[in-house]
């Protein structure tokens, strides 16, 4: 590689195919469209399931987003931000919408959250059993913290985005991020403490956060 040029990243290529895909979206291309659907659907589902708790939401919302998308595709700036950055932002923006237009009514699926697939740690079935029950008790305690400190779970947490990412999507400072991902651990924790025992510390409940395979 020639000296002072940037080694090229698998991300780098699929930020550029996702400009070019957004670009043909724009002018009309049904089969670009298509594509970056089947790109970015379980990452848009996965973050509403999250937030909301409920599948047929879930469903409601990730098909509203890429209406969005394909409606305002002229108005992407690669060079802002990636489009899974720029999905996620619009997502958020219509799961507080949404939040805010449903408050009288739950819209967490209990059945559904019971239905997440086990997580085998261990070749114990009692541990791995536990450890589920554990993970759907958590899942659940996330869904009930107020809506600016789930996001922050479950984007940093959950999904493993940074908090710069993150920030541009929630649309605040950095260390804002950081505050109420701080609190939101705290608040998490005392809920956890208070209504299943855990063990105060982050290593013992903390791991039961990270994605499954599924995205659950």
């Amino acid at each position: 590689m020639p000296s002072g040029q940037s080694p090229v990243t698998v991300s780098t290529v699929e930020n550029e195919l996702d400009a070019e895909l957004v670009r043909r979206m724009a002018s009309g291309d049904r089969d670009a469209f298509a594509a970056l659907f089947r790109r970015h659907q379980s990452t848009v589902f996965r973050f509403s399931r999250q937030m909301l708790g409920s599948k047929e939401a879930a469903e409601d919302v990730t098909q509203d987003v890429f209406i969005a998308l394909a409606r305002n595709a002229a108005r992407y700036d690669a060079s802002r931000a990636t489009l899974s950055t720029y999905l996620y932002g619009i997502t958020r923006h219509l799961v507080v919408r949404r939040h805010k237009s449903n408050r009288a009514r739950v819209e967490v699926d209990v059945a559904a959250l019971a239905e997440e697939p086990a997580l085998a740690t261990s070749s114990d079935p009692v541990e791995d059993l536990c450890r589920s029950q554990l993970l759907r008790d958590l899942r659940d305690a996330i869904l009930k913290l107020p809506v600016h400190y789930r996001e922050v779970i479950v984007l940093c947490e959950l999904n493993g985005l940074s908090y710069e990412d993150a920030a541009t999507i929630v649309d605040c400072p950095v260390g804002t991020v950081r505050s109420r991902l701080s609190r939101a651990r705290q608040l998490l924790l005392q809920r956890c403490r208070a209504s299943m025992g855990v063990d105060e510390r982050p290593e013992v409940w903390k791991p039961c956060l990270t994605p499954t395979k599924n995205g659950c």
